[in-house]
């Protein structure tokens, strides 16, 4: 009797939780409407003022290219009992286009991928991440299309880059600078303080544009709206207000204090990687890198507040679809003609409601989120290798340290 009635305290999962997780869906809906219906009235005055200071234009050229690429990367760190695994790989795919004489020149190149074995070290997810966004910069700097779509904002390679640089804070050892230098090597044939000229090839060139899925910045919202009380996000507050073909007029980033402090001000790049190596300057590297983003801030080192070289706007193509967040560089902001071209470039490669970003950016990040699928690959093939020296005492090393 005792037995049975402890048993029956146990609950039945996972249909209990799954039931108890639908009960409350009514009052999840509940949220979702509150969150939208009290910002109509807030976000129609919103659009109407940006309206009045001449803030929104609508896109009515009838020139495009279809010279477009979309570069992403995909990283998969495997942690196994003696090591780390690492696969990086970036990406470069093309849109959709009739030119049959479309694709990647001799000598440029489509993809690059990374994959080593690390003794387990808190710093190896910088390693692999820092690696992977050098590689999708040098896709994108290799291309010799004209529109190249980088995925994400431009501040997040910069995050990455010094990131990886900046790895002593996890206790970065030799292993962790011998690795950096080997992928340099192998990908570029290059060492650390070329670095900066990778971040440079695709970060000063106005052909590399980036479009930002998810986004929360307010920064136009903050800057100009404050006494409208909309409280979602810049991107949010455009797919709703705006008209299909209408765009902000491109921005210097960081428009509202809110944003520079939180970003833009202090964006650096600093490495200190403790690398015994005779001419290995840090302090000329970090020079390198501070001309570098220096463009990208919003205030210099010794005059203050400054505009940074980075714009950003915000496109709806189709009346139903989102508002896109396109981060671009001044000159290209500041050539209206060219500008609303690279707008309606985009627009023809959005094949809405199917598919609801650029094909290309779409396609490209299919093809970077399966590069598990080819760390299963390496995996299967040390395992079954006939060089292995492995002997059955060490198998088990071979293997994830947990069980999946």
């Amino acid at each position: 009797m005792e037995e049975s009635q402890g048993k029956s305290n146990y609950a039945h999962l996972p249909e209990e939780l799954l039931g108890k997780i639908l009960e409350n869906i009514p009052a999840t809906v509940e949220k979702m409407n509150n969150l939208f219906d009290v910002q109509d009235e807030p976000i129609r005055e919103g659009i109407a003022t940006l309206r009045e200071r001449g803030f929104i234009e609508k896109n009515e050229t009838n020139d495009f290219s279809t010279s477009l690429i979309a570069v992403d990367g995909g990283v998969v760190l495997e942690k196994m009992t003696g090591s780390d695994i690492v696969l990086a790989v970036a990406v470069g795919v093309e849109g959709l286009t009739t030119d049959n004489n479309a694709g990647w020149s001799s000598g440029k190149n489509q993809y690059y991928q990374w994959q080593t074995v690390l003794s387990h070290d808190e710093a190896n997810p910088r390693l692999c991440q820092g690696a992977m966004f050098l590689m999708e910069l040098s896709v994108l700097a290799s291309s010799d299309h004209e529109i190249r779509i980088m995925d994400g904002t431009h501040f997040t390679p910069i995050l990455k880059i010094n990131s990886l640089l900046s790895a002593h804070e996890d206790k970065a050892g030799p292993q962790y600078i011998e690795a950096l230098k080997e992928f340099l090597k192998e990908t570029y044939e290059k060492i650390i303080p070329d670095i900066p000229e990778i971040l440079e090839a695709a970060l000063g060139d106005e052909k590399v544009i980036s479009i930002v899925k998810y986004s929360s910045s307010r920064d136009i919202i903050d800057a100009f709206l404050k006494d409208k009380n909309i409280t979602i996000d810049d991107k949010t507050f455009f797919t709703i207000g705006l008209d299909e073909d209408e765009y902000l007029i491109p921005k210097s980033v960081g428009q509202s204090i809110e944003e520079r402090n939180k970003i833009w001000d202090d964006l650096h790049i600093r490495c200190n990687l403790k690398i015994s190596d005779g001419k290995f300057d840090q302090i000329e590297l970090n020079k390198a890198f501070d001309k570098s983003v220096n463009k990208l801030r919003t205030k210099n080192e010794h005059t203050g507040a400054k505009e940074s070289e980075l714009f950003f706007t915000y496109y709806k193509p189709f009346q139903n679809g989102p508002a896109y967040r396109i981060e671009l560089k001044k000159s290209l902001a500041q050539d209206k003609n060219k500008f609303e071209k690279y707008l309606l470039s985009i627009k023809r490669q959005i094949v809405f409601p199917e598919i609801m970003e650029p094909f290309p950016q779409y396609l490209v990040d299919l093809m970077a989120k399966s590069v598990s699928g080819g760390l299963y690959a390496i995996l299967e093939a040390i395992r079954l290798s006939p060089e292995l020296k492995l002997d059955k005492g060490k198998f088990n090393l071979l293997f994830n340290y947990r069980t999946k």
